[in-house]
Formats: structure tokens, sequence, C-alpha cells
């Protein structure tokens, strides 16, 4: 886990990052059933759930352009080339990391 001062915790997986929320999220979303965060465009390698972790009930959920994962038992984050990552039980705001290029912000790709 890494943390800032003033911050809300979080925790990061290559290019993504998850960042624990204190409450809930109150919309309606459409859910990821395949439990897939985010698939590389290069390796074809993917950010995914664990399939215990969606058995417990870990759920991700996609919120107008935003990714949401509600982890009421906890959760591991998966991915070919990067440890798993243990998350505990909670709301996360799922964040794709992002780099200026001099001209525009753009999503870091795997």
């Amino acid at each position: 886990m890494e943390t800032q001062k003033g911050s809300k915790p979080f925790w990061r997986q290559g290019d993504i990052y998850f960042v624990q929320l204190d409450g809930e999220t109150r919309a309606e979303g459409t859910p990821v059933k395949n439990g897939v965060i985010a698939k590389g465009e290069t390796t074809g390698h993917s950010h995914r759930l664990s399939p215990s972790s969606m058995s417990e009930g870990a759920m991700l959920s996609l919120i107008g352009g935003s990714m949401f994962l509600r982890a009421p038992q906890g959760a591991t984050i998966v991915h070919d080339e990067h440890g798993p990552i243990s998350l505990p039980a909670g709301i996360f705001a799922v964040v794709h990391q992002q780099e200026f290029d001099g001209l525009a912000w753009r999503r870091v790709v795997d």
C-alpha cells in the first residue's frame, strides 16, 4: 500500500491504482461480469479479479466513464507480469495512470 499524508489509501499494480473510498457508490452501474479491469494492448495480459475474489462477492461496475470495485470480503487482483495484490474489504475507485505527452493527457497503456 502506498499513501501520502492527507490522501486516501491506495494500492497500485502496474499502471492501475485502486483508491479506497469512504462510502458507498450510490448510482447503479453496469457490472463487468468477466472481472477484467484492463487488458494490455501490447501483451494481451490483463489486470483482473481473481476467481476466488469473484466467488466471494467482489464485483466491478462501470458508472459513467469510471470503474469501481466493491469487495465485501476483500479482493485479490492478478496480472501475468505483476505480483498479485490484496485489497481489504471496501469500495475502490479504479484509476488508470495517465501521462502528459506535451500536448494532452493520455492513458498509459501496458
